[in-house]
């Protein structure tokens, strides 16, 4: 990498004193020690940022970034590879491109050179050359791959004629016709990419597919308007669903076989004013129903949920918004209960993970198959433990509530903002309070933040501002508690960086929890006419953990960035 190191040592001396305290000037040490010096004490991604500012330029994270099929016209994709540059956006006349060595005179001439007589100008930006070579390999992938199934499927133009029915789906025999190579090649690379959720949705000029990964969503491709109904149609074969119908949502699922490993996809189709929407949760089973640890749950609260799901009887709840993990933590934990000697029935809308030996049945509103109905049906199956999907009205909490006092462990979801607004929703949808301090074993309330990689995580000095805001944060606990999760000094924690591994630092997600457990104490203030504040008072006398907290915790130990948790979160 090129830098000018006089500029960018002075600068940087400046912003970071303590790192430069023994060298005194530029000339006091050999250039070439001095960029050792440098690139030792500082990431790529920070060096280039200095110069991109010296040179008056902007740093561009790439992460959510593709390369828009029609700029491959302009900048050949041999040029992008031979000199890491890459267009990323096109705005009027002006071409955004990403350049990694800004000072490389001959790069620079290439790009002037393919821009010559276009009526067209480019402005650069900076990125770190892994973030290009990765947009590189993505693009050239996807759009190479997906750009030959285009001009293939203009040259046939059989859009009609090139949906045939499958028995079994693998992305091996999908590559008999255009649009099913397309649709393969889509599922492939979301899938290899550690997608979430594929989104393919019509806009007024074109189709734009978006894959969520780590909980953010970005472009990786954009379709010809022409090829929409038949992707579409495509995957309403695969899922099951009525192809003709496209007035009204449709849900459905199918499965794949991708490298020897079996993926799940839930489908949901939603009419918009450009044509159906289509959203694909991605749900792979290969990797197993993963351990409490592996969760998140750590110190005194790991034993707190182990102790509740051990218990002959209660009810088990999960709070959060949609996408904050709630799922995997509750198939988890039936997973922990998961016995031959064990009768586990679920009632879910839909079902995502099948469990071995577990009996899981979908609602069906539309029959009258509701979480009410289904509950009581569960009673006359002699069930041990029952999962109900989501606690939506009076009916279902009474219902639940009247399970677990009568010797089943129940686990369920509700919608509230924290684990001790559970509390009140409760009593608020008809559950007397004495009842319900008698069922409720545990509230789990909890948000997923993107994880730092752990192969290039850096550890760095905690500024002293940091230190006091962290130390702040944690006031209300006991040094008790904090030594049982947290055995530093408060003088370091990990930032991301950035390697070929991850996604500039970051790699999968944690979960961040708030518990509430019910004690004896919290029982009678429960069953009597308590206030919000009561139960708060309460929980501030005894270690309660808050989900910021929780996630201090976990930057502290090294799991997570304090930006990150902090843009995350509600403060």
């Amino acid at each position: 990498m090129q830098f000018d190191l006089k500029k960018t040592f002075e600068v940087l001396k400046n912003d970071y004193p303590d790192i430069f305290k023994d060298i005194q000037s530029f000339e006091s040490l050999p250039e070439s020690e001095i960029r050792t010096f440098l690139e030792k004490n500082f990431t790529e991604k920070e060096l280039l940022k200095v110069n991109a500012e010296l040179l008056g330029l902007t740093f561009i994270n790439l992460e959510d970034k593709t390369i828009p099929k029609e700029l491959y016209t302009i900048l050949p994709f041999t040029i992008m590879k031979r000199y890491t540059v890459a267009p990323f956006a096109q705005e009027g006349n002006t071409i955004y491109i990403a350049i990694a060595d800004p000072y490389n005179y001959t790069a620079l001439q290439a790009i002037r050179f393919a821009f010559q007589d276009k009526n067209l100008s480019f402005e650069l930006h900076v990125a770190t050359e892994e973030d290009i070579k990765q947009l590189l390999r993505k693009s050239e992938n996807l759009s190479n791959t997906v750009t030959e199934t285009l001009e293939e499927f203009h040259q046939k133009n059989e859009s009609a004629q090139v949906l045939p029915d499958v028995d079994e789906m693998t992305t091996e025999n999908l590559e008999t016709a255009p649009i099913i190579k397309i649709v393969s090649v889509i599922i492939k690379n979301a899938v290899e990419g550690g997608a979430s959720d594929i989104h393919i949705e019509g806009t007024e000029e074109n189709v734009r597919v978006r894959f969520r990964v780590d909980g953010v969503l970005h472009t990786s491709l954009v379709l010809p308007k022409e090829v929409y109904s038949p992707v579409v149609a495509r995957i309403k074969i695969l899922s099951n669903l009525k192809i003709d119908e496209q007035r009204k949502p449709q849900d459905g699922r199918f499965s794949i076989l991708e490298k020897d490993k079996k993926v799940d996809f839930r489908v949901s189709t939603f009419p918009t004013q450009y044509g159906e929407k289509v959203v694909l949760r991605i749900l792979d089973t290969s990797n197993g129903i993963r351990s409490i640890e592996e969760l998140g749950f750590m110190g005194p609260k790991l034993a707190m949920i182990q102790d509740a799901i051990t218990k002959p009887f209660g009810m088990i709840l999960l709070t959060g918004p949609t996408g904050s993990g709630k799922s995997t933590t509750v198939y988890t934990l039936l997973s922990q209960v998961n016995k031959e000697d064990i009768n586990i029935v679920t009632l879910e809308d839909p079902i995502e993970y099948y469990l071995s030996g577990v009996n899981q049945s979908q609602v069906k509103p539309e029959i009258n198959y509701t979480f009410a109905s289904g509950l009581r049906s569960i009673l006359r199956q002699d069930p041990d433990v029952i999962m109900v999907g989501e606690i939506r009205d009076g009916e279902t909490a009474g219902l639940a509530v009247q399970s677990a006092l009568t010797g089943h462990i129940v686990f369920s979801t509700l919608h509230t903002n924290d684990s001790p607004g559970a509390i009140p929703r409760l009593i608020d949808m008809g559950v007397e309070p004495f009842l319900l301090s008698a069922s409720l074993q545990v509230v789990i309330a909890q948000r997923l933040i993107r994880k730092l990689c752990n192969e290039c995580k850096k550890e760095v000095p905690l500024e002293e501002k940091e230190r006091e805001y962290i130390k702040k944060s944690l006031d209300t606990l006991t040094p008790e508690y904090i030594s049982s999760v947290y055995s530093g000094n408060y003088e370091s924690i990990y930032v991301p960086v950035g390697c070929p591994k991850c996604s500039n630092g970051f790699k999968g997600r944690m979960a961040i929890f708030e518990i509430v457990s019910m004690t004896e104490e919290l029982q009678s203030i429960v069953s009597k006419n308590f206030s919000e504040t009561e139960i708060m008072d309460y929980l501030r006398r005894n270690d309660y953990v808050t989900l910021k907290q929780d996630g201090i915790f976990k930057v502290l130990n090294g799991y997570l960035s304090l930006p990150e948790l902090l843009t995350s979160i509600e403060i």
